[in-house]
């Protein structure tokens, strides 16, 4: 079995990589901590009933308007913690090997994952904000909104944390050609025949 050869740690990687485990605990937090707070003001003084949503619906099991949208949320949150384990993983690796290159495309696919869920969300709870403007209804954003959006920068972060390196490097490899072999080009001075003329006697056509 060969054991692969140990590389020096990559910093930039290991902080993405905790970065990422970090987006992934706050998203399953914050799916569980309220969005918003719906309250409600029947205009007769009395007190104001109030209405909490997560990402898993409304706390108020009879009002069933509010969709789930912990899923696919979830499913983010479950890519991000996998490529922040496999590159911790994978620190010490070329970068350029299998563990390394899959951290980068399952922790980047999971960022668009969230990225694009949480977009969703924000953009539904934006109806519940418009449904009434006399002020009957006060709607109030909650932890769980903002440790939400917290997440998705956080993890966008990583990804540029875990793919900057890489482009960097790109501009200083050697020209490769379809064979894999690197091409390298060894420049002989032009003055080695010249030099070797000069030195050679001169013979005499006589004899």
């Amino acid at each position: 079995m060969t054991v692969p050869a140990q590389w020096p740690v990559a910093r930039l990687r290991q902080i993405g990589s905790g970065v990422w485990i970090l987006a992934a605990v706050v998203t399953t937090a914050g799916s569980f901590m309220p969005l918003l707070t719906f309250n409600t003001n029947f205009g007769d003084g009395g007190a104001r009933p109030s209405m909490s949503y997560t990402l898993w619906g409304a706390d108020n099991r009879g009002f069933e308007m509010f969709p789930m949208f912990g899923v696919p949320v979830i499913v983010g949150a479950v890519l991000l913690l996998a490529a922040g384990l496999l590159g911790l993983m994978s620190t010490r690796l070329h970068p350029a090997s299998g563990s390394v290159l899959a951290a980068r495309l399952i922790g980047t696919g999971g960022a668009g994952v969230l990225a694009g869920s949480l977009t969703v969300v924000f953009l539904f709870l934006q109806v519940f904000e418009s449904v009434d403007d006399d002020g009957a209804s006060r709607v109030n954003n909650g932890i769980g909104a903002w440790m939400l959006i917290a997440a998705a920068i956080i993890a966008l972060i990583a990804v540029v944390l875990m793919l900057v390196p890489k482009l960097a490097k790109r501009g200083e490899e050697p020209e490769t050609p379809a064979m894999g072999i690197p091409v390298i080009r060894v420049l002989e001075p032009e003055y080695e025949e010249e030099k070797a003329d000069a030195e050679q006697p001169a013979t005499d056509p006589k004899g």
